[in-house]
This record gives C-alpha cells, sequence and structure tokens, in this order.
C-alpha cells in the first residue's frame, strides 16, 4: 500500500521505491549503455587506425592489404557489437517496463481507494484516471531518457573527450569549454520549461476532465438542450489549452535556436583548430579524422541530452501534478493495528458527536442516541436536516469532529474500514452500477454466492423478471452507471445485491423511491424479511415507509427533536406530526396510522 507524505514526495524517491524489484534487470541496462558510450570512442579509433595506414606512401606499402585487416574487421566488429547489445536492451525492457507501469497503475489506484468520500466530491472521476495513468507512463519515460540518453551519452562524451585529450589536449579544452557552456545554458533554459510544462499538464487534465463530466452527463446536457452551451465552456478551457501550449513549445524553440547556434560556433573553432593542427604538422590524418568524428559525436550527444532535458522537463511537470494524488494525505484512515469489527447484536451508539462538512459550519453538535440492536428505526426530515450524513457517519464515510460512533461497544474509528463497511448494506435512492454485466453488479454483494443464491436474491428484489425479459438476460451490460436500465431496474439491482450480501446492518435510503406502486408493494414484503435479525435504518420523505419500524427519529438542522414510534409522535404534535400533514394529507391520516 502507498505510503501518504506530509512533504511533498520527489520523483526520485518516488522512482527509487518502485524500481526496487526490478534494479538488478536496470543493472543490465546500464552495462548496456556504458558499452555503447565507449563504442562512441572505439569505432572512431578504428577509423583513424585505417586512415593512418592508407597514408603510407605505396613505396613503404607492399603489405598494405594485411595491415588493414584488423582495423577493419575491429570497425566491423563495433557495428555487430552494438546490434547484439541493443537487442539485449530491449529483452531485458521487455521484463521491466510494462511491470512496473502496472505496479504504479495498481498502488495509485489503491491508495485513491483510500481517500474519503470527501476528496471524491471535490474532483472530477476521468481526471482522477487520466492523472494516474500519466503518472505511470511519464515515469517509464523518465526511466528511458535516463538509461537510454542521459547515462550513456554524458558516459560517452567523457570517455571521448579522454580520448581527444591523449591527442591535443588544447583541441579537448575547446570541447570541454563547450559543453561546460551548453550544458550550464540549458538547465537554465529548463528551469523555465519545467514551469510552464506544469501549467500545461495542468490545463491538459482539466480539458479531459471537462470532456468527461460533460459525457457523463449527456442525457442532462440534451434535456436542456445545452449542447451550445457545453460546447462554449469546453472552449474556454481549450483556448487556455492552446495558450499554455504554445507558450511551451515557444520556449522550446528559443532553447534549440541557442543551441544550434552554439554547436555550430563549436564546430567551426574546431575544424579551424584541426586545419591549422594538421598545417603545422602536429596531427596526422587519422588524428584529424578521429577529433573531427569524435567532435561530431560529441555535439550529436550533448544536443540529443539538452533536447532530452526538455523532454524531461516535460514529464517531471506532468508527474509532479499527477504526484500530488500522492502527496494528499488520507482523510481517514485505519488506526495501527486496527482489527476486523465484530457484530454480533447490532448496537449503534453516538457519544457526544459533532460533525460539520466544514469547520466553521457545524451540522450535528454533541448528539448522543443508542440504537438497539435489531431495532428498525426511521429517520424523518426535511431535506438536508442531517439524514443521509447520519448514515454516513455511522459507515466513516467522512470523520467525525468530536465524539464517538460505536457498534457493539467497538469505536468505528478503531476498527478496520473494510470490516466496517463489511457489516452494513446500503441501498442508495440512487444506486450507483458498474459498467459490467447485472450478474456481475448484483454479485458484487458476495462474489463467491452460488447461482442459487444469486438467483434467490433476484427473486427477492423482483427483478428476476426484467432481467430474464433482456435479449442478452443476466449478461446484460447496463452501461456507464447503469444508463441502460430504467431508474427503477437500477433500484431492484441493487435491492438484490443488498439481499446478496445480507449484512447484519441494513440502511435503506429512499430504496423503493424509483419503484411503481405495485412493484413497491412486492418489494416492500421481501425488504421486511431481509430486514429480519437486523440493525435497520430507513430514510423516507414517504412517511408510509415507516410502517414497520419500531422508532422514528425525527431530524431538523442537524438536531435529533423527536424520538419516538409513529403514535407518540403524532400525539405530540410537533415537526412530525407536521411532517405527516404536509405528506399524506389530514384526510388520509386516520386511515394510513391505522397501517402501523
Amino acid at each position: 500500500m502507498i505510503q501518504a507524505y506530509g512533504n511533498k514526495q520527489s520523483i526520485i524517491s518516488f522512482i527509487w521505491r518502485f524500481s526496487k524489484p526490478y534494479r538488478g534487470k536496470f543493472c543490465c541496462l546500464l552495462s548496456v549503455a556504458f558499452i555503447w558510450a565507449a563504442e562512441m570512442s572505439i569505432r572512431p579509433y578504428t577509423l583513424k587506425v585505417l586512415l593512418d595506414r592508407l597514408a603510407i606512401p605505396s613505396s613503404e606499402g607492399s603489405s598494405l592489404l594485411p595491415s588493414l585487416f584488423w582495423p577493419a574487421l575491429g570497425y566491423l566488429g563495433c557495428e555487430v557489437m552494438i546490434n547484439l547489445m541493443f537487442r539485449f536492451y530491449d529483452y531485458i525492457r521487455m521484463f521491466i517496463y510494462p511491470s512496473l507501469q502496472i505496479d504504479i497503475i495498481r498502488e495509485t489506484t489503491t491508495y485513491v481507494h483510500g481517500h474519503s468520500h470527501n476528496f471524491f466530491i471535490n474532483r472530477l472521476g476521468g481526471n482522477i484516471a487520466n492523472q494516474i495513468k500519466e503518472l505511470a507512463t511519464g515515469i517509464k519515460e523518465i526511466l528511458q531518457i535516463t538509461i537510454n540518453r542521459f547515462f550513456s551519452h554524458i558516459l560517452g562524451v567523457l570517455i571521448a573527450c579522454s580520448a581527444v585529450l591523449c591527442i591535443r589536449p588544447i583541441l579537448a579544452l575547446i570541447v570541454l569549454l563547450w559543453i561546460a557552456f551548453f550544458i550550464i545554458a540549458t538547465v537554465y533554459l529548463s528551469k523555465k520549461t519545467q514551469k510552464v510544462s506544469k501549467n500545461t499538464s495542468r490545463a491538459r487534465n482539466q480539458t479531459v476532465g471537462k470532456i468527461t463530466d460533460s459525457i457523463m452527463n449527456i442525457l442532462t446536457v440534451r434535456l436542456f438542450a445545452r449542447h451550445g452551451y457545453e460546447a462554449s465552456r469546453l472552449e474556454e478551457q481549450l483556448s487556455e489549452q492552446v495558450y499554455w501550449d504554445k507558450k511551451l513549445e515557444w520556449t522550446n524553440l528559443k532553447i534549440r535556436a541557442i543551441q544550434g547556434t552554439s554547436i555550430l560556433a563549436m564546430m567551426a573553432l574546431l575544424l579551424a583548430a584541426l586545419i591549422h593542427a594538421r598545417m603545422q604538422g602536429l596531427v596526422t590524418i587519422g588524428d584529424f579524422g578521429l577529433i573531427l568524428t569524435i567532435g561530431i559525436s560529441i555535439s550529436a550527444a550533448i544536443q540529443n541530452i539538452s533536447q532530452d532535458l526538455l523532454i524531461f522537463s516535460e514529464l517531471v511537470g506532468k508527474c509532479n501534478v499527477s504526484l500530488h494524488l500522492l502527496e494528499t494525505p488520507h482523510e481517514i484512515a485505519n488506526k495501527p493495528h486496527a482489527q476486523p469489527l465484530t457484530v454480533s447484536i447490532g448496537e449503534i451508539s453516538f457519544e457526544q458527536v459533532s460533525f460539520g462538512y466544514r469547520k466553521d459550519e457545524p451540522l450535528f453538535q454533541k448528539i448522543s442516541i443508542k440504537i438497539e440492536g435489531g431495532e428498525k428505526v426511521g429517520l424523518a426530515g426535511f431535506s438536508g436536516a442531517g439524514k443521509s450524513t447520519f448514515v454516513h457517519l455511522i459507515m466513516r464515510l467522512y470523520e467525525l469532529q468530536q465524539g464517538r460512533i460505536t457498534i457493539d461497544s467497538q469505536p468505528i474509528h478503531e476498527v478496520l474500514q473494510e470490516s466496517l463497511r463489511d457489516k452494513i448494506s446500503l441501498i442508495p435512492q440512487e444506486p450507483l452500477l458498474f459498467h459490467r454485466s447485472i450478474k456481475d453488479n448484483i454479485l458484487y454483494g458476495c462474489p463467491g454466492a452460488s447461482e442459487e443464491k444469486y438467483i434467490e436474491a433476484c427473486q427477492k428484489a423482483h427483478a428476476l423478471e426484467f432481467i430474464q425479459a433482456l435479449p442478452q438476460g443476466a449478461d446484460t451490460i447496463v452501461g456507464e452507471r447503469g444508463i441502460r436500465l430504467s431508474g427503477g431496474q437500477k433500484q431492484r439491482v441493487a435491492i438484490a445485491r443488498a439481499f446478496l450480501k445480507n449484512a447484519p446492518i441494513l440502511i435503506l435510503d429512499e430504496a423503493t423511491s424509483s419503484l411503481d406502486s405495485a412493484s413497491e408493494c412486492e418489494v416492500q414484503r421481501n425488504l421486511e424479511e431481509l430486514m429480519q435479525n437486523k440493525t435497520v435504518l430507513i430514510i423516507a420523505h414517504r412517511l408510509s415507509t415507516f410502517r414497520s419500524v419500531n422508532r422514528i427519529l425525527v431530524f431538523k438542522s442537524g438536531t435529533i427533536i423527536e424520538d419516538g414510534s409513529h403514535q407518540q409522535l403524532l400525539a405530540l404534535q410537533g415537526h412530525y406530526s407536521n411532517l405527516w400533514n404536509i405528506h399524506l394529507g389530514p384526510s388520509r391520516q386516520a386511515h394510513t396510522s391505522d397501517r402501523f
């Protein structure tokens, strides 16, 4: 599991940790890079020997051909060796980068799953997924550039400069001074590139996020005929992305122009120095060819390094944006040595609980209440009164600001979050389904369930009939968020999933609100079976849904203002009584109360 860091986690430390299982293979890649760097000087040296021997006058060169054999063989041998090394490099690389990317995606996704509910409310899902992908791809490319280019080219330049130094020190000094100037200028200019690339990456991620948001809400776009509005909204974001893309390209263009001019100046100076040295008899023809060839190789290597440095800066900028996901500590984390929750009777207790979505705007203030094990409790109140927040806190989707919640005397902040939520079944008002088959969505409640259990759950949820009527039956793909199913069908799938999970604590959040009257009556009867021997919390605006509860908690502005049975609350003539009259009407009150 990825650790959260209070301070910024550097790219270097991130790569170091993920590369640990592959360090032996990385050493093999570095050895290939070393051989390539050495070959950068060895091959020109064999060419020098050939030229020097070819320059021998014919009267002294009766045995010229045998003297050329070994240098020529060495020149060709370098080509064979480097090709074999590159194929070896490709073979080793095959065992590193695909697995490394999977490791990063797996662990970053797992870490993101551990964030609080609030984390996902404040971020677009498409943007998060894109950042995970960019991080994995960016790390792979950073490693490839570091090994393939930086290490091999820098080492090759050092070896080449040493060769020139041995032949003509003054020429080596020219090359070294130019290299120093080139690297300093490039590093200085690349800092600006990194800043611009970070903004470019952020703009691109925001573009992906806005496109994803628009596509996921395409039905709303159509219903309100807002295609033009979405296009104009996207256009604003695209304009920002184009601005940063152009700024990045312009920055890179200026850097390349400066680099190209400096390379031209160095080659002109080196060529002039070689011609002068040859005229003075200070270098042989072979030396002339060797130094000129090495000079060309050095300039090409340094230019490649500088260009790769620009790409490297862009990649670091992108990865820093993505790495921000890992810099965000989990708001809700398991305590060290936390144990699984065990539920025997399902007693839920709030003890002086205070909570607010913003610290300066508390919703609950020192609420204390106990729900007995096996009790059926209705939660009533207007929208925004705190009913959903109440059950979300039981599931520890948010962290308390004060007090504690216990289940069977076990503080929920001291148990494993996964075990807590495993003991709770929630049927929400708006079921969210995976882009998978109906069967996969239902079996999500208990992945190892038998076919018999699966069919039984479908029957109890009144879902089997519509599933069998579909062309592909249970294998029908429901679409993103279940878009291919009606509201009632999605609700039945969610109810079947809860039947299959069969957790000791059951939460119904407007669970039958999307069903027609006939289906609601059928499902209600089955839900009553599901509620047996469980602690049940029911959120509903239709108060007739509370006909099977033992007790009703009435919420208003984050406070439980009434607590009692239906008849007791009606007799109080308070807030619940007003709700009853508003939702059911005075003329139906007496008739409906007989059903409780």
